[in-house]
């Protein structure tokens, strides 16, 4: 795999420039068989921070990145593809379709159109940022930001859509609400916790929305 390896602090590596699917590729091989010394990463919207346990550990590095391909063979799991049901009557749906001279209908018919792919989560436990969001609904944030947006809003913001699973302050256009739960904190307790049970999403994933009355 190509990518760029900087150096963080005294135990850290920051790995850039990878392509789509690296993400992926990287995140699968830290869980079969990570580098030695390993401790965690942490995602970003295109890069991935390594921590490891020691500075020695950080040198080898660069040659575990370079074996990825050879070691992973046939091994990538598929992304999980998840259908999110929407009632499109969000607070910034006539808006947006305002903004965008679009009608409300077509605002509806074109947020659903794409299969997303989540890029990264962040902001929030378990929100999403979704890459493929029509580029006729790409708009600079709200002015004035709101500060309560109920868990399960779908919203747009910038190139990207969301979700979000928490109650929170938040910028995005809300288009609609989903009664989907995206992120479980009550299965994240006890000495054994699945990712992938408290989060019903991770980088890599896919998803569709599905417009319901």
């Amino acid at each position: 795999m190509r990518a760029q390896l900087q150096k963080y602090g005294e135990r850290g590596c920051l790995i850039r420039a990878y392509n789509e699917d690296g993400a992926t590729i990287i995140g699968e091989a830290l869980r079969m068989h990570p580098p030695q010394g390993f401790s965690e990463f942490v995602q970003g919207y295109d890069n991935m921070l390594l921590i490891f346990s020691n500075p020695e550990a950080v040198a080898g590095l660069n040659t575990w990145v370079r074996a990825l391909p050879e070691n992973l063979t046939g091994k990538v799991r598929a992304g999980r593809r998840l259908e999110v049901p929407v009632s499109y009557h969000g607070a910034d749906l006539a808006e947006v379709a305002r903004l965008t001279d679009l009608s409300e209908a077509e605002v509806v018919a074109i947020h659903t159109a794409p299969e997303y792919r989540v890029r990264m989560m962040g902001f929030s436990p378990g929100f999403p940022y979704l890459d493929g969001l029509d580029s006729r609904l790409h708009l600079d944030r709200r002015g004035s930001p709101r500060n309560h947006i109920a868990p399960g809003s779908v919203a747009i913001g910038g190139s990207h859509a969301g979700i979000y699973t928490v109650a929170s302050p938040g910028g995005w256009h809300i288009l609609g609400q989903t009664e989907r739960v995206l992120f479980r904190p009550d299965l994240a307790k006890g000495p054994e916790i699945d990712p992938r049970e408290v989060f019903a999403l991770a980088p890599g994933d896919r998803v569709k929305f599905i417009a319901i009355d």
